[in-house]
């Protein structure tokens, strides 16, 4: 208990400082694109699916760290080294020194997702994991909640480049305060076995039940990822919203995370993760027909109330995703279940926004946000269903 104690005050203090990186920096990419670089849709695809592409790898570092018993460390490094790429936001002059930055960031942070699920496994009993982790996360959004004002006043008054530098620093320290966590070792599952790679992409066409959760949540998600390169076109041609505007929108929604973590980590330890999922689904429509409105009638209203289900939907859907993925996969295999999951939400990141940009020329804002809105509903209907028959 006193392991799991000294593992949860250590996570606190790291999600702390990472909560002011995320908050000095991710709120504002593509506000800033658009507003300092004249961005087009096409360069805001490329900020939209920047960390679809990071996760298009996560299969292979889920097949690298299977056998592997250092998996902090390959959350830790990656992470710091994710972080320190804002060190150089200094030197961006152009559109294109902004765009590799992120995607560099995105590419590098990616790495520890399938390493990070297990080392969560190994922090936390599974009675208790999906509160304690809610808990952490609570204190990230009031974090951003406070930063994120600031953040944006910083930007209007010393610029973007030296905002986003300092942001890098606390981002660094977070990943060394998560690198002093020990783990229960014996939670730490690797196989000795050698399998081909060959062998973890076939798993969703073996494991039925994982394919098909596979299935649904792509469809669900590219839906999404449609509608995220027009967001700031809405935000910026329509309303006119200033930095602090955008930071404002952030804080809203960073603010109803941090309450509806508390609520979904006891639900998920109490019920279901995957009933959870089809209840965030279903709830998910409503940010799109948020920014509907507000591209038909321009309303600040319309977009902070797509702030504030989106502050419901990111908290369940965040918590529910790893103890869904812990659920579904042999207790062996959970980096490799975790990689290919994220995997394919880096094939819908890629293709969701450059397909949302594409449409957005011929159909607008409307027909991208009315697609989002059917993917949601349909979404889901198929998640319950597929709770029902699987569950």
């Amino acid at each position: 208990m006193h392991k799991i104690k000294d593992s949860f005050k250590k996570d606190l203090f790291s999600t702390i400082f990472v909560g002011i990186f995320l908050a000095s920096t991710m709120p504002f990419f593509g506000v800033i694109a658009r507003r300092q670089f004249s961005a087009s849709p096409f360069h805001l695809s490329i900020i939209s699916s920047a960390s679809g592409i990071g996760q298009l790898f996560t299969f292979y570092w889920g097949y690298v760290i299977r056998n592997r018993k250092d998996k902090l460390k390959m959350v830790v490094m990656p992470g710091a080294l994710a972080r320190s790429v804002f060190l150089f936001t200094p030197l961006v002059n152009s559109i294109t020194v902004f765009l590799v930055l992120i995607l560099i960031y995105q590419v590098i942070s990616c790495i520890s997702t399938p390493a990070y699920v297990e080392v969560i496994k190994a922090m936390y009993p599974d009675i208790l994991r999906a509160r304690l982790m809610g808990i952490v996360r609570m204190v990230n959004s009031l974090v951003v909640i406070t930063v994120t004002p600031i953040a944006g006043k910083l930007i209007s008054s010393i610029g973007f480049k030296w905002t986003f530098f300092w942001g890098a620093i606390f981002g660094i320290l977070s990943s060394l305060i998560f690198s002093k966590i020990e783990l229960r070792q014996h939670y730490i599952d690797s196989t000795s076995s050698y399998v081909p790679i060959k062998s973890i992409l076939a798993i969703p066409f073996i494991d039925k039940r994982f394919g098909t959760y596979l299935a649904i949540f792509f469809m669900y998600g590219l839906g999404n990822w449609l509608s995220n390169p027009i967001y700031p076109i809405v935000l910026v041609d329509r309303l006119n919203a200033t930095s602090l505007q955008v930071g404002f929108i952030s804080t809203v929604s960073s603010g109803i995370s941090a309450i509806s973590y508390v609520f979904w980590g006891r639900y998920i330890d109490r019920e279901n993760p995957i009933h959870a999922l089809a209840i965030v689904f279903l709830l998910d429509f409503l940010i799109p027909l948020g920014y509907l409105l507000a591209s038909i009638k321009p309303m600040y209203l319309f977009v902070i109330c797509s702030a504030v289900v989106s502050g419901v939907a990111n908290a369940g859907i965040d918590l529910s995703v790893m103890n869904a993925i812990m659920n579904i996969a042999p207790k062996t295999e959970i980096a490799s279940y975790m990689a290919l999951h994220s995997t394919f939400v880096g094939i819908r990141g890629v293709l969701g926004p450059f397909l949302g940009a594409t449409l957005y020329s011929f159909i607008g804002a409307v027909g991208v946000f009315s697609i989002n809105i059917t993917t949601a509903i349909l979404g889901g209907i198929l998640m319950y269903k597929f709770y029902k028959t699987y569950v």
